[in-house]
């Protein structure tokens, strides 16, 4: 890694909305031990998401949501499968934003959280990550459509026995990167 570095020359906000768009003008390392003449990219500043994979041992059963995801507009049917996730804001803990989320999208009360990943949505377009976290949890009580109406939130529970979730692992119509990231570090501990 040794001595690599960036000079910003000029960043520029692009659009301000519900996704951000910043242009920077920048300089970088070469592995040639130069830099770089001027280059120009855009990229989206969302800030950093959590993500979270549900468990019931008792039932043996996964919990996942199903809802609209925008990016997906030009799929056949854009609702996706994914883990209950959501946005860290300013002088939040991912931790607390994890339990959350979890709640207000699913009814599910967790309490311990263990760790799995943090990472780059899409690091060539994108600064957002997102931490993935695991939780046991009582699935008894969850269930439903959940989410936060001032949001357009409209988030479908979705329950899978832990089997037929890690075969679906390999299936073509889950897309989330969370999930099979999640899903993966699930499957190589059960």
């Amino acid at each position: 890694m040794g001595n690599k570095k960036v000079s910003i020359l000029n960043q520029e906000t692009l659009y301000d909305g519900f996704l951000k768009v910043s242009r920077y003008t920048l300089q970088r390392s070469m592995y040639d031990g130069g830099m770089s003449e001027p280059i120009t990219r855009e990229v989206m500043e969302r800030g950093h998401a959590v993500a979270i994979l549900m468990y019931d041992p008792k039932r043996d059963e996964i919990i996942v949501v199903e809802e609209f995801r925008i990016g997906a507009i030009h799929e056949d049917e854009p609702w996706l499968l994914g883990l209950v996730a959501g946005m860290v804001e300013d002088g939040e803990e991912a931790e607390d934003v994890a339990r959350r989320e979890a709640e207000e999208e699913s009814g599910a009360v967790v309490q311990e959280l263990e760790f799995i990943a943090n990472y780059y949505c899409s690091a060539g377009g994108t600064t957002e990550t997102t931490a993935v976290f695991y939780a046991e949890i009582d699935a008894s009580k969850v269930d439903g459509v959940h989410g936060i109406d001032g949001e357009s939130e409209d988030i479908k529970v979705v329950k899978m026995p832990a089997q037929k979730f890690i075969d679906s692992l390999t299936n073509p119509t889950l897309h989330t990167a969370s999930l099979l990231v999640a899903g993966l570090w699930f499957k190589a501990r059960n």
